[in-house]
């Protein structure tokens, strides 16, 4: 789809192209009549004094009186002519035609008409003719100018013309270009203000945009803020369900431990085993809604900025350990990624390292073609035959390694859906689980 100022200059330029060329074209054709009107009227003056220096003799024969004649109609070849032409086939003409006639139509008397034709050596004449009735005798008067030094001056101001049109439609073109982009520059701040949305810099749009765009901004805004209560809405309501079953939980468990139960070990255990695997859920839905924190969804991932407060929330989580976290991240700019997301994935891989570490877990993120995670534990590890299991596609790791449960699943499912790959290792430094995340651009 073009762009709206692609669609604005593309507009306007075929607007000027088609502007100009009607005034061009409409330019031309009024010189052309304003010249022959002209030339036309010269010639019906000359056909008067014609007509009053013409007398018949006595046997009806025209006869022209050169003497009251221009002079110009009595040179070979001049450009200027006249004839006389009666009914009967008789005709005067001027000793500028010198041998030649023109091919004139009879004209009754009382109408005229103009036209152009070729005369003597290729000349392009312009005719005015009319008919007359003198002394009962009834011809027409033809007169004739060659339109051919009139017509070289005429192309050469046609060709200024066109100069001047075009100069001026390249002149009003770039001008309205510069108008364009000035306009559409004033778009560039919500641009701009769209890319910090995106690196979670901003909340919210900027409103000091045209008035034709302010609707939009505002609609988007609008639905924006809704989109972000909703969603810590929906966060704190899992961190306060999962909050308020743990008291329901606590008499399930105390009713289970009871001694009416003793006497029903089977039952008792598998009691023990659900209860134990709703307890975790609810654990894992209030450590997402910890660790997701506030902010826009959808910003890009400041790990410099990012890190501080999610180490802080885990030490909270883990203090009955004495943990040393450690992270190397880079020192600015914004990942790749969806802030929301990768809170979740570091958080659930954090998460899994603090809880079986004995007293130190490293975090170190670095962006080069690809996004590459690592997160490594100084606890007990997994054998060689579970690394093996955690790296196949498609198993859960809660049901494959005993200890390393939902955290690691959500993290595998997570990469998987930005196309990445993960993999288990021993870490060599530490020597617990080690994984290692490449997420692409």
């Amino acid at each position: 789809m073009k762009s709206l100022g692609y669609q604005l200059r593309l507009g306007l330029a075929a607007g000027l192209v088609v502007l100009f060329g009607v005034m061009w074209w409409g330019g031309i054709q009024a010189i052309h009549s304003l010249t022959d009107h002209f030339v036309a009227s010269r010639l019906e003056h000359d056909a008067e004094a014609l007509l009053a220096a013409m007398r018949l003799d006595g046997s009806g024969r025209p006869l022209v009186r050169w003497r009251r004649v221009d002079a110009i109609y009595e040179q070979p070849l001049s450009g200027h002519y006249y004839q006389i032409s009666f009914p009967d086939g008789r005709k005067v003409s001027s000793r500028s035609l010198w041998d030649q006639q023109l091919d004139i139509p009879q004209f009754p008397p009382g109408s005229q008409g103009q036209w152009r034709m070729e005369g003597p050596a290729g000349q392009d004449l312009l005719v005015w003719a009319a008919g007359y009735d003198k002394q009962g005798q009834v011809f027409s008067v033809a007169v004739a100018e060659d339109m051919s030094p009139l017509n070289q001056r005429v192309t050469q101001f046609e060709w200024l013309f066109v100069a001047l049109t075009l100069g001026i439609t390249l002149l009003l073109f770039f001008g309205q270009q510069m108008i364009v982009n000035s306009a559409m520059g004033r778009l560039e701040r919500v641009r701009e203000d769209m890319a910090r949305l995106e690196r979670g810099e901003v909340d919210t749009l900027t409103t000091d945009v045209p008035l034709e765009v302010e609707p939009l901004v505002a609609q988007f805004n609008h639905l924006l803020q809704l989109f972000q209560q909703r969603l810590e809405h929906s966060r704190k309501g899992l961190g306060n369900l999962s909050h308020a079953l743990k008291g329901p939980i606590n008499l399930l468990q105390q009713q289970i431990d009871s001694e009416e139960m003793e006497s029903h070990g089977e039952l008792k255990r598998a009691m023990a085993l659900q209860l134990t695997r709703v307890r975790q859920l609810m654990e894992r839905e209030m450590k997402r809604a910890r660790l997701a924190g506030s902010g826009i969804s959808g910003g890009r991932f400041n790990a410099a900025r990012e890190m501080p407060s999610l180490v802080r929330v885990l030490r909270q989580i883990y203090h009955e350990k004495t943990l040393q976290i450690d992270s190397r991240v880079p020192e600015s700019g914004g990942l790749s990624v969806d802030r929301e997301d990768m809170l979740e994935l570091l958080g659930n891989l954090l998460d899994n390292a603090c809880k079986w570490a004995v007293g130190q877990v490293r975090c170190t993120i670095e962006q080069q073609d690809s996004i590459v995670i690592e997160v490594e534990d100084d606890g007990p590890g997994v054998s060689p035959e579970a690394l093996t299991r955690l790296a196949e596609r498609g198993v859960r790791i809660d049901e494959s390694v005993d200890g390393h449960g939902l955290g690691l699943a959500i993290a595998k499912d997570m990469v998987k859906l930005y196309g990445g790959e993960i993999s288990f290792m021993l870490s060599p430094d530490l020597g617990g689980l080690k994984v290692q995340i490449r997420l692409p651009q």
